[in-house]
């Protein structure tokens, strides 16, 4: 399998999802770590793991399903990927975001993504979620570096905005009427799978991150260059600074924490599909 991906795979992958679902939502949901409990609150209409895609990838990072899932909320309909794929497990960048490229071919218009983060900002606490603004990325490295498939979208597509400010007001109201706090701030990706020093927390948050992952950043780059609106969703799973930080980080942890906050999760992504699908 090659590093780089064509758009005659995608295509592929893209006919194959066609013929084995029922219908084609116009919304997609990536789980985060930790966040797949989202899942057994919704209506399973059809899920296919991804080792039966041609194409995908497998899924390996503990508290990640590893399936595409036809799901319906309340009447709404949305293609969830439950799990992801990342750069620390070894697999090239443009292989970890070809499910991204293909929700666009299918048609998906606006992708949700969601995530388990380390928190910067010192007005955050363990449990908090974060709507992301916008992002920094600190993985030194680019899916879109390489042959541009024009088919998908410009060769050198505008970030000025990579998180859909109308889809941010939809998500903020959402959270209003559920009454779920929520943060609003800078992710940054970084590649791991270490955890941070403590010298590279006080630098990363310098440079204005609130909140630090290993994911996002590369399905958000793909999916602006294809002319989707991205929603980020980020999941304090534990505090880099402050009174909260503890002497050791782990990704038992972040699994952990992330059960505080399954009901506020799942009801405010629901929420937000009952105004996004159609």
């Amino acid at each position: 399998m090659s590093d780089q991906v064509t758009l005659q795979e995608i295509d592929a992958a893209a006919e194959f999802l066609r013929r084995r679902l029922p219908s084609i939502p116009h919304v997609a949901v990536t789980i985060g770590s930790g966040l797949g409990g989202f899942v057994k609150s919704v209506e399973i209409v059809e899920e296919i793991p991804f080792g039966e895609i041609p194409g995908f990838i497998a899924s390996t990072v503990q508290g990640h399903r590893g399936s595409l899932i036809l799901a319906e909320s309340d009447g709404a309909r949305a293609l969830l990927l439950a799990g992801r794929k990342h750069v620390y497990e070894g697999h090239p960048i443009q292989r970890t975001v070809m499910p991204v490229r293909v929700l666009a071919r299918l048609g998906v218009e606006s992708l949700i993504l969601s995530n388990a983060a380390g928190g910067m900002n010192r007005t955050f606490s363990v449990g908090d979620l974060m709507l992301i603004r916008d992002h920094i990325n600190w993985q030194f490295v680019n899916p879109l570096a390489g042959p541009n498939i024009d088919e998908l979208g410009p060769r050198f597509p505008d970030m000025s905005e990579p998180y859909s400010r109308a889809l941010r007001v939809v998500a903020r109201k959402v959270a209003l009427e559920q009454g779920i706090p929520l943060r609003e701030g800078t992710y940054l990706a970084g590649t791991g799978p270490t955890y941070e020093t403590v010298a590279e927390r006080e630098m990363l948050r310098m440079f204005g991150a609130d909140a630090i992952g290993m994911s996002t950043v590369p399905e958000v780059l793909v999916a602006v260059h294809a002319g989707m609106r991205v929603l980020g969703i980020t999941f304090i799973s534990n505090m880099l600074v402050g009174p909260e930080a503890g002497s050791e980080v782990t990704h038992d942890e972040v699994l952990e924490n992330a059960k505080r906050v399954e009901a506020r999760f799942g009801g405010l992504i629901a929420g937000i599909l009952k105004r996004t699908a159609r």
